[in-house]
């Protein structure tokens, strides 16, 4: 039995779509073995999430301090358990999370090819452009901070893929797109907290660019699966973990408006997406563009705003508004398309150029240097650094000889300190403390804990006042202070012995404070003062053991 001719250049396309994806990939297995380097230590905010996954791999729950209540810390929590469940047979905390955020890129890379093609049809070469800005991105720099940023990033490429499906489903047959949107909907709510509104405005935009049609079974499925699937995960973390919200939200949120926040948001999202966002609005004046730029803007402004809801702590290199860059490549697919038609109508020249046979060369070309043009800007902006020496990660390892002791920290920095340590940690910013989060921090709180070492990030030093604008006002702002302020008092009307202030300069400094009294005391207040001490890969000055300047 003989292929028809169809049939034969079906398979062929297919085939040729699939040699694309191997390079692809083949690309960036080359482009992270060369340019990326995966030995340096998590970032902070990182750092905290894999202590949860630590425990967790442990058998011992979703938990801060091992013995204690369980704590809604974890806000990536399907990355926390794909981790959790690669270090329980064996994988190194590290690697399962880096492992997990590279999978998924590579699959977001391949999302965004197929998503282009398949989806918008865009020819070969213009779908090559889309996927390698994503190869080369910052998702690449997330990774390798093991956040799990690439993993919320594939799971909302995929519900944007659904929504865009179940957009252009024909009247009468929406119920298949409809459940499967729903469902990877829900999905993306379990991965990460905003991941329920993103749900919510994809169903927005795809009411919208059916202008209201099926949206009774519409509706329907994804009413269902989230009063259904959806309510039954949301009720057992209340139960499980004690209150309705993300514990990091009642400190980071505190149910202010955060101007700021929408501000850095805007300007992550044009940062981020340039220069496929600047397609945005000519498409809103193209006729033939309009209904595809509008279900994109429909989608992904709404999420952008959002974040006017918390402070803009720990975004790193934008890991909050990354995941919907995927989906404004992928958007911006048939807009593109409507005005390069546009251009060639107006322009007679070249629609006698797209007849000839040089045409197709010069198209490769043209693409072909506009991804590399694309994905070198890219690699310039986000190319990772070198790990960088921290001696919050030494002192750790001083700190992890004395583990089996059961020692207290409070420190303002739980990331890599109680990550390394061991030790049972005090998170005295609170995103791991409810009590913090929602009370603050006191000696009272402090008490419970009775800290054998407290660790704080100051902006002052034995030699400069700790009042003053330039004081009270630095990084996050007076509540910083005040937290600072609670536990530099405790320090002092406890007697601790201030073991070492390292600082790049005197106005940012960590405090290293030893509780007397155990056995341990001035070995672990010796050890930390004696350490090599590095802030982000320079070294610091120990400015407790400088001379005093002129008072």
């Amino acid at each position: 039995m003989h292929d028809t001719p169809v049939s034969a250049g079906a398979r062929s396309r297919v085939a040729a779509d699939i040699a694309v994806a191997v390079l692809l990939l083949l690309l960036l297995a080359s482009y992270v073995k060369t340019q990326l380097d995966l030995r340096g230590r998590p970032e902070e905010d990182a750092a905290m999430l894999l202590r949860y996954a630590q425990h967790l791999a442990a058998g011992e729950g979703v938990v801060w301090n091992l013995g204690e209540r369980p704590v809604d810390g974890a806000t990536d929590f399907l990355f926390m358990l794909l981790v959790a469940a690669l270090h329980r047979v064996g994988v190194p905390l590290e690697t399962a999370a880096r492992g997990v955020g590279l999978a998924a890129h590579a699959a977001t890379m391949l999302l965004v090819y197929f998503g282009a093609r398949c989806l918008h049809g865009a020819e070969r070469r213009w779908a090559l452009v889309p996927a390698v800005f994503v190869a080369a991105g910052p998702g690449l720099r997330h990774l390798a901070a093991c956040y799990g940023t690439p993993l919320f990033t594939l799971v909302a490429t995929t519900s944007w893929l659904f929504a865009s499906d179940l957009a252009d489903a024909p009247a009468g047959a929406e119920g298949g797109p409809a459940l499967g949107f729903a469902l990877t909907a829900l999905v993306s709510g379990i991965a990460r907290p905003e991941g329920v509104f993103l749900g919510c405005f994809l169903l927005l935009a795809v009411l919208v660019a059916r202008h209201g049609r099926g949206s009774k079974p519409i509706l329907a499925r994804y009413l269902a699966v989230f009063f259904t699937l959806g309510l039954a995960y949301f009720m057992w973390r209340w139960r499980y973990f004690g209150h309705a919200l993300p514990n990091p939200f009642y400190k980071k949120g505190e149910f202010l408006l955060h101007w700021y926040t929408l501000k850095m948001a805007w300007r992550d999202l044009w940062r981020l997406g340039r220069p496929f966002v600047a397609l945005l609005p000519l498409g809103l004046l193209e006729t033939r563009a309009r209904r595809a730029a509008l279900f994109l803007l429909v989608a992904v402004l709404p999420f952008v705003g959002i974040w006017v809801l918390v402070s803009d702590e720990t975004n790193y290199v934008g890991r909050f508004r990354y995941p919907v860059v995927p989906i404004v490549l992928i958007g911006c697919v048939p807009v593109a398309r409507a005005l390069a038609d546009r251009a060639r109508a107006g322009w007679p020249a070249l629609q006698r150029f797209s007849r000839t046979r040089v045409a197709p060369w010069a198209g490769w070309a043209a693409a072909l240097a506009l991804t590399l043009a694309l994905a070198s800007a890219e690699h310039a902006a986000y190319r990772y650094a070198a790990p960088r020496r921290m001696g919050l990660y030494d002192a750790a390892l001083v700190l992890r000889d004395y583990a089996r002791h059961e020692f207290s920290l409070a420190t303002t920095e739980a990331g890599l300190l109680p990550l390394y340590s061991g030790w049972r940690t005090l998170d005295a910013w609170g995103l791991n403390d409810a009590h913090v989060a929602q009370q603050g921090i006191d000696d009272a709180y402090l008490d419970t804990y009775r800290p054998e070492v407290i660790m704080i990030h100051a902006y002052f030093s034995p030699d400069v006042p700790d009042t003053g604008p330039r004081v009270e006002n630095r990084s996050l702002g007076p509540s910083w202070y005040r937290m600072v302020m609670t536990l530099q008092h405790y320090a002092a009307t406890h007697s601790y012995e201030l073991a070492a202030c390292f600082g790049r300069n005197a106005r940012d400094t960590h405090y290293y404070y030893v509780r007397p009294g155990f056995a341990q005391s001035g070995e672990i207040a010796a050890r930390l003062r004696a350490l090599d001490y590095y802030w982000d890969g320079e070294p610091t000055v120990d400015f407790a053991a400088q001379p005093r300047g002129p008072s």
